[in-house]
């Protein structure tokens, strides 16, 4: 079902999330996928030598953990960014390719995660500041990477395009993202509570314990199976306060010639 380009509550942003998501579940649930198993596949590999396991004592250890601690920012903003390609093209009534949704970010791909690393670096010193100042400055770049995505910006431009973008609307980016990030969270330790209770626990792997096998295997099934719904609520949001600053879906309806105004496929 085609949508409209409309400035929508957050209820109905939170709604229409969860809609996309299930209406296009095998695509975005191959977006999250193919990232996140290969993060998987790099624990596994760092857990097998103790030595250079993230939590090893000295600076072994360290850079395995900052190696981690890079891979995974990767994958969460490629996932971001390819789940950001596929909603655009949603809404313009195209069927989203996974393929597709990943080669269109080539070229982009270090300012996306150049633009994520601000972000956390930023919310992170927010944080230490006493908790308040990360919630919000977290609203106010929450849509920096759809901004360098469709806009093909740099990764500063993206955190000064995201700051117009929520300027009185910070408080609804943080919900939307908190929010849809509890949820996931929840499921998570939902998922890894379960499978222990069942007696799911995996055996241990090679020198691995198997409550540590556990966490990474439910850590990457939990991200994979609900990580897009938080990507596609900023998508979201990312085209609502377009729509409400720069009348973006009269833009787009001006750019369409007579056949994409009746077919929706007037290029984002």
């Amino acid at each position: 079902m085609p949508l409209t380009l409309r400035a929508i509550s957050l209820g109905k942003i939170l709604k229409e999330a969860f809609s996309i998501y299930g209406e296009h579940f095998v695509m975005f649930l191959g977006i999250s996928a193919i990232p996140n198993l290969a993060l998987l596949a790099l624990h596994f590999g760092l857990e097998k030598f103790p030595v250079v396991r993230p939590h090893a004592p000295g600076w072994t250890g360290l850079l395995a953990a900052l190696g981690v601690s890079f891979a995974s920012l990767f994958a969460s903003s490629i996932v971001t960014a390819a789940t950001t390609v596929a909603v655009s093209d949603i809404y313009l009534n195209r069927t989203p390719d996974l393929w597709d949704c990943f080669s269109r970010l080539s070229g982009k791909a270090f300012r996306i995660v150049y633009a994520a690393f601000l972000v956390e670096i930023v919310v992170a010193v927010g944080f230490l500041l006493c908790l308040i100042p990360g919630f919000y400055w977290a609203g106010v770049y929450g849509i920096a990477i759809p901004a360098v995505v469709m806009e093909n910006i740099s990764a500063f431009q993206s955190l000064q395009r995201s700051e117009y973008l929520t300027k009185d609307s910070v408080a609804r980016i943080v919900i939307a993202f908190f929010m849809t990030a509890v949820f996931t969270g929840v499921l998570v330790a939902g998922l890894r509570a379960g499978a222990a209770a069942l007696g799911l626990t995996p055996h241990s792997y090679g020198n691995i314990p198997s409550d540590r096998v556990l966490t990474l295997i439910t850590t990457a099934i939990g991200g994979i199976l609900f990580g897009p719904i938080s990507a596609i609520a900023l998508a979201l949001e990312y085209f609502d306060q377009r729509v409400r600053k720069e009348a973006f879906d009269i833009h787009q309806m001006m750019m369409a010639g007579p056949e994409d105004l009746v077919t929706g496929t007037a290029a984002l």
